[in-house]
């Protein structure tokens, strides 16, 4: 299969290089012609994000070979690879992708090259010496030599077969992601080159993202771009619709739409399972001998490993390629994870339909990309709003408490109607509401954006909630986190295991679009004390606050402020009062007491620190340290040792015979001894504890009767 064009070349050989390579290029080109070669080199230096130019076209069509001056930059520029790319699929479409393309390797390592075939070609290396760089020139003009006719106008290469039809026709603001395209590409070729693919089975490949990145869009652009690797038909399922669906429920749809393309290839499989369905179709597939992509997009979370095979392109020339938001399909394919765009990609989509008219609107249009973090449906939309207008007015409409601009208008949804930006531009689902405890987690991690949380940090924060018991809070961390893993809500945080960050149109819709503000605030305010407990310091030579005053633990009549950090200090006295009298600083003596009640009364202390920071969370009167204290009395000490012996010794008690009394049970109990240990060990941290408050207070409850200071 030859592309069609030009039947005489004007050039031999096209240099392909970025511009931060040029003195190497400056040595290279002469070489090449004193080899007799018809050198064709871009001197323009073609901007990041800059039209291709009609010359570039032009000169790749006439030229023979594409000579890549492949370094660490060459893939980071976008003329570089869209040059690439134009002469792989000519080789491509002439049934060998390397034909045409030539890579010249100045690094150590090979892992840069994309695409993988071109990975598994000789590269020569970066002459060392003017002898070895007229040897290389010479082997270019063989290659070169080899080849009779130009490389052509790509857009005469035949078009594949698309069904179910329609075929997706792209967008025309699809910003072109090249890189992120020869991923996918690589992805679904390594079992070709086996020898060089470090990692990946090949012939699937997984395209993962939050909503709003154009995983569709992209899975598009590479069927269409790179069609020509798959004569046998691109074959595309959508599973969009499917989004809230059971598992059941997506595989019939699935089956549905499989079932479709059987019929249209002309075969009748009445009632048949899907499996039959893939069976039947494995046939045809293999009777037409030539390579297929088998797309399924947008494929949700809570398949299980079952599902997900009969995902798979069901013969060995279909490459298999899936878009979903879940994170929880690692093992099902390589995966390939989509970013937000970068500052410039941002900016020339954002500005596609309005330049900035000066340098202050220019400013504000970089600020909205920033602002938006570069996701692409926002930028797409926003750019439509400031068709009629300036950034600067925009960027405001963006930050206004008032109606979202991202949801106060629609979209086409590509069928004729619209959609709601609100299910387009805004990252959330559903609107929260109550105190679900996923709609919690989503909450706090809108609340420290852009800064990631980990697991213990989201635990410490609940923990002070009433509505989640100490040990429980592990539990429903970790659930909640899985459930917004599979919804593509969270990134993970590349610095920390199990630490995550939201995307910022995430948190802004979620602090918009909060049903509850009043449990939003609370959290808000458990999050400060608990990540930032202390937010000034005193000074070092500050002397000690003075004996609290007994009409100081009163409320303050209504209407009127207490003093200076007197509910900050009343609250110490009582925390302090509660834990002196509690077991852990009063030892349990061996073979004395009751380690269940024990438990109930260090829950009930827990249940006083986390009522202690409720009551100091609107405290503003100057710096305040309760919280800091009252926040490591609670996760420090309590919640790890309630977390660990009240499910043990729930568990034991829950096989006490009948005619055995609870306390000869528990002394029978083979991890008796080492509760009674770690409660011992609470002992020195608990009376630490108190002596802080008694420092804060002035109050110190353990201190010797006469040298205690009382309240007045």
């Amino acid at each position: 299969m030859t592309v069609q064009g030009h039947s005489r070349a004007e050039w031999d050989v096209f240099v392909s290089y970025s511009s931060s390579d040029a003195r190497e290029i400056g040595a290279l080109v002469p070489a090449l012609r004193a080899a007799g070669l018809r050198v064709f080199v871009d001197d323009t230096s073609v901007d990041d994000f800059a039209s291709i130019t009609a010359t570039i076209t032009e000169a790749l069509a006439k030229c023979k070979v594409l000579l890549a001056f492949y370094s660490a930059d060459y893939p980071q520029r976008r003329a570089c690879q869209w040059e690439l790319t134009y002469a792989y699929l000519t080789g491509q479409n002439e049934g060998d992708p390397r034909r045409r393309t030539l890579v010249v390797n100045p690094e150590p390592v090979a892992e840069h090259v994309h695409p993988v075939e071109l990975r598994d070609a000789k590269h020569w290396p970066w002459p060392a010496t003017e002898e070895a760089l007229g040897q290389l020139a010479e082997r270019v003009a063989r290659h070169a030599e080899s080849l009779t006719a130009p490389m052509g106008d790509l857009t005469h290469a035949p078009t594949v077969p698309w069904l179910p039809a329609p075929a997706r026709t792209g967008s025309v603001h699809f910003v072109n992601r090249l890189a992120e395209q020869w991923r996918i590409h690589t992805a679904l070729h390594r079992h070709r080159t086996p020898l060089v693919a470090q990692s990946g089975a090949g012939r699937a490949a997984q395209l993962r993202g939050m909503p709003g990145l154009g995983k569709s869009l992209l899975a598009q652009e590479y069927a269409l771009h790179f069609s020509s690797a798959f004569p046998g038909g691109v074959f595309w399922f959508d599973l969009h619709r499917c989004a809230e669906s059971s598992p059941p429920e997506v595989m019939a749809s699935y089956a549905e739409q499989v079932s479709t393309v059987l019929s249209a290839l002309g075969l009748d499989v009445p009632s048949a399972s899907l499996p039959e369905l893939l069976s039947h179709l494995a046939i045809a597939l293999g009777e037409e001998n030539a390579p297929c992509l088998w797309v399924v997009d947008g494929v949700p979370n809570g398949l299980h490993d079952e599902q997900l095979h009969l995902l798979r392109g069901p013969h060995l020339l279909s490459a298999t390629l899936i878009t979903t938001r879940s994170l929880h399909y690692t093992s099902f394919a390589e995966c390939v994870d989509l970013s937000p765009l970068s500052d410039a990609d941002g900016f020339r989509l954002l500005t596609s339909q309005h330049p900035p008219a000066g340098d202050l609107d220019r400013a504000s249009a970089t600020a909205l990309v920033r602002d938006v973090d570069g996701h692409p449906q926002a930028l797409d939309l926003l750019a439509g709003l400031a068709a009629h207008g300036d950034f600067a007015h925009l960027r405001n409409r963006f930050h206004s408490p008032g109606t979202d601009v991202l949801t106060a208008s629609r979209v086409p949804a590509g069928n004729g109607a619209s959609t709601p930006l609100a299910a387009a531009a805004v990252p959330l689902s559903r609107p929260l509401y109550g105190h679900a405890p996923t709609d919690d987690v989503l909450r706090l991690f809108a609340l420290a954006s852009p800064a990631p949380m980990s697991q213990s940090a989201l635990e410490n924060v609940l923990a002070t909630l009433s509505s989640y018991d100490p040990w429980d809070v592990t539990a429903v961390v970790a659930e909640a986190t899985e459930t917004l893993l599979g919804s593509g809500t969270l990134r993970p945080d590349p610095a920390q295991s199990r630490s995550w960050t939201v995307h910022p149109l995430t948190a802004r819709a979620v602090r918009r679009h909060d049903t509850d503000t009043a449990r939003q605030e609370d959290l808000r305010r458990m999050l400060l004390h608990t990540l930032t407990p202390t937010l000034a310091s005193r000074g070092s030579g500050e002397s000690a606050p003075a004996p609290l005053r007994a009409e100081s633990t009163a409320p303050p009549a209504w209407g009127v402020s207490a003093p200076r950090g007197t509910v900050e200090r009343a609250a110490a006295f009582d925390l302090q009062v509660e834990l002196v009298t509690r077991v852990g600083v009063q030892p349990l003596a061996t073979e004395q007491g009751s380690l269940r009640e024990a438990l109930t009364s260090l829950y009930s202390l827990f249940a006083t620190t986390r009522d202690v920071l409720h009551r100091v969370a609107g405290e503003t009167a100057g710096p305040i340290e309760l919280p800091g204290i009252a926040a490591s009395l609670a996760n420090e000490l309590l919640r790890p040792f309630l977390a660990t012996w009240h499910a043990a010794l729930q568990e034991h008690e829950a096989v006490r015979p009948a005619d055995v009394g609870p306390i000869a049970h528990e002394r029978r109990w083979e991890r008796s001894a080492e509760m009674r240990a770690e409660l011992a060990a609470l002992n020195a941290p608990l009376t630490s504890a108190a002596k802080k408050l008694a420092t804060l207070c002035g109050t110190d409850l353990l201190a010797p009767p006469s040298a205690a200071a009382r309240p007045d």
